[in-house]
């Protein structure tokens, strides 16, 4: 058992070596000596690099934060000797995250600095010094209360190339577009960009931040902007500019002028394009009172759409079944819209088309033969049995178009294909939402047919039926 009086002098021990500790600690606290603005650690000479100890170090009231927010900063300043370009990092630090803002004096203390630039984690902040002026570094630790050191490194850097850059809109232009050009250049050395000189491709050039040009020809322009900051470094970039005009239009539009209950007719629209080969969907709405737009589409059609001379068009030939609606109504009213599926309309006012009324017939056809015209296409059949190939005309024929006259059982998708003797295609169309029956279909070839025999080949829902045609020079 311990005597009293050794435990007492035991307490009294602990007591003295814990007090003796504890000041110890509060002297080891102390922040590092520029801990503070007004004892910012003055350099004189370059290249300068410094690590600290930023376990103890603390901010204080009236500092600023412009790339990050830090509980512990140091700092430092010099005067330039002569104007040059200097560069300052942390790079080196044992801390990951640190970072430093570059400031100018203006004589006001630390609410009278300037910022000049900023970085965190691997970054450099360039600037350009001037002769005779001061600047603080900010120094600072990843936010917050992190145990480590930092390393601040200032050197002198060669001038910094701008970045030169620039956005267009829009990006796919065509010749009927005025195309926005923006300057979205960038200046590492902090001046900031001052002149910008654009050159479009073409013989025409401007000059501004947003320069507006319309090109007359399609074709890939190489659009150079040359950029010069306020103290006269001078950056370019070049970058193609593709211009494409894609314009198709619906210049043929054509319906029966009448029709009965329950008959299939078929319903053509001719669609053009004279620029490039393009591939089209048309779809045909009907009138429908109350649907939305008035309108209900009942039918859509994928074609290849060549380019072809003397306003010819391709015809997506659509086979509709007039409704008991459309004979309460008396009459039905069809629009159909061309789109297409790779590119951007140029002119859109003229991919949609409106027909006229067609009457309908609540009584059917008479013998007279209501609802056809001598020019309309013959009335097709509302009934098929199976799956056939009824009529290929002209055959042979003469690298124009055919007229295939077919028979569908049912209303699954179909696909009519022509092939040559090698088994490769020359024309595929997908018959979506054809209703079972007859069909009248006028095709156009995908490419420029080779004299020789086709075959004409039907599919649908696994069964096929095929026919032979010729096509003479």
């Amino acid at each position: 058992m311990i005597p009293n009086k050794l435990f007492k002098f035991v307490l009294a021990t602990l007591a003295i070596a814990v007090l003796a500790g504890s000041v110890g600690s509060r002297a080891a606290a102390a922040p590092p000596p520029n801990d503070n603005f007004s004892g910012a650690a003055v350099v004189s000479a370059f290249p300068f690099s410094a690590t600290v100890t930023m376990t103890d170090a603390t901010n204080e009231s009236g500092e600023s934060f412009y790339c990050s927010y830090s509980t512990q900063t140091v700092w430092y300043r010099f005067t330039a000797a002569s104007t040059t370009w200097f560069g300052v990092d942390t790079q080196g630090s044992a801390l990951f995250g640190t970072g430093a803002t570059v400031y100018r004096d203006t004589g006001g203390g630390i609410f009278g600095l300037n910022e000049i630039g900023c970085t965190f984690y691997s970054g450099t902040v360039v600037f350009r010094a001037v002769a005779g002026s001061t600047y603080y570094v900010q120094a600072a630790a990843p936010c917050c209360g992190y145990a480590g050191s930092l390393t601040l490194n200032i050197a002198q850097v060669p001038p910094p190339v701008p970045i030169a850059n620039f956005y267009y809109y829009p990006y796919d232009p065509s010749i009927f577009e005025t195309v926005q050009f923006q300057d979205n250049s960038y200046d590492p050395g902090q001046i900031g960009i001052a002149n910008q000189h654009w050159d479009f491709g073409d013989g025409a050039t401007g000059t501004g931040y947003y320069v507006y040009h319309r090109y007359a020809a399609d074709g890939d322009y190489n659009v150079r902007l040359e950029v010069t900051t306020g103290d006269g470094r001078v950056a370019d970039t070049i970058r193609v500019v593709p211009v494409r005009t894609h314009d198709v239009a619906i210049t043929r539009f054509k319906v029966p002028e009448s029709a009965a209950l329950g008959q299939t007719r078929q319903i053509a629209v001719g669609v053009s394009s004279n620029r490039y080969p393009e591939s089209v969907r048309v779809q045909l709405f009907k009138s429908a009172p109350g649907s939305y737009q008035n309108f209900l589409l009942v039918g859509t059609l994928d074609q290849f759409v060549p380019v072809r001379s003397s306003n010819r068009t391709t015809d997506f030939n659509f086979s509709y079944t007039f409704t008991s609606e459309d004979a309460a109504l008396g009459k039905v009213t069809f629009r159909a819209d061309a789109s297409l599926d790779t590119a951007r309309d140029a002119l859109t006012a003229d991919n949609e088309a409106i027909s006229s009324p067609v009457k309908v017939n609540k009584n059917g056809p008479t013998a007279a033969g209501i609802g056809r015209l001598d020019t309309d296409p013959p009335a097709v059949e509302t009934q098929a049995s199976s799956l056939a190939l009824l009529a290929v005309a002209p055959n042979p024929a003469r690298m124009g178009d055919l007229t295939i006259r077919l028979s569908l059982p049912n209303g699954e998708a179909a696909t009519l294909e022509v092939l040559d003797v090698a088994g490769r295609s020359v024309m595929k169309r997908n018959l979506n939402r054809f209703v079972p029956g007859v069909h009248d279909m006028s095709v156009t070839f995908d490419r420029r047919p080779e004299p020789g025999i086709y075959v004409v080949r039907l599919t649908q829902g696994g069964n096929s039926v095929s026919s032979k045609v010729g096509i003479l020079r």
